[in-house]
């Protein structure tokens, strides 16, 4: 076998045995597969028409970052939808669950099929996985009721993790964990708004 094709040939067992030991990619949700709750009222009804999301953080591999300004992208754990879709849904889920309210969706108002008593939109402008210490939330959100009256708010905190702290599913769950935290601030805002 003459040298080149020699070279040709490690270099194609190389890439095979590199292949071969790499992890599987890992898929993850931010839905943590609790049933949803039967609900027994039909008010308020909501549509949480969109959550902006950081380009940064709206991407399909997982984002750790890790001190200052050095961030991770996952090659191994990666989202099975874009967070953008998937947010306003798990904000809707937690909103009917808090508020009681059987008429509450994550699709534009005028798709709802039913009347939309309030519209939300969420402007997230940090949601960072912090390696070692928890997520870093801010997000920035508007109530419109019907009526044209509407709120702003913002949620702003750290959830810190419950578990191992550099273990990805424990990251996943403090996502989460924050997500429902921001969802029971509004719900607080939308209740006051109910009772005016």
């Amino acid at each position: 076998m003459n040298h080149p094709a020699k070279l040709a040939c490690i270099a194609a067992l190389a890439m095979l045995s590199a292949c071969a030991g790499a992890p599987p990619v890992r898929y993850f949700t931010l839905d943590d597969g609790r049933p949803p709750l039967s609900r027994s009222s039909t008010t308020p009804g909501i549509a949480v028409i969109r959550a902006q999301l950081p380009d940064l953080i709206d991407r399909s591999r997982l984002v750790l970052r890790t001190e200052g300004n050095h961030l991770t992208l996952s090659d191994q754990y990666r989202w099975a939808e874009p967070l953008r879709r998937e947010i306003p849904r798990l904000i809707a889920k937690d909103l009917g669950e808090l508020l009681d309210s059987s008429r509450v969706a994550a699709l534009p108002a005028e798709d709802a099929g039913f009347a939309v008593d309030f519209k939300l939109a969420l402007d997230f402008q940090q949601f960072d996985a912090v390696v070692g210490q928890g997520v870093d939330v801010d997000v920035l959100w508007r109530i419109e009721h019907r009526s044209g009256k509407s709120i702003v708010g913002r949620s702003s905190f750290r959830q810190p993790l419950s578990g191992a702290a550099n273990d990805i599913p424990t990251v996943v769950s403090a996502q989460r964990q924050a997500l429902r935290r921001v969802a029971t601030e509004i719900a607080k805002d939308i209740a006051a708004l109910t009772q005016s």
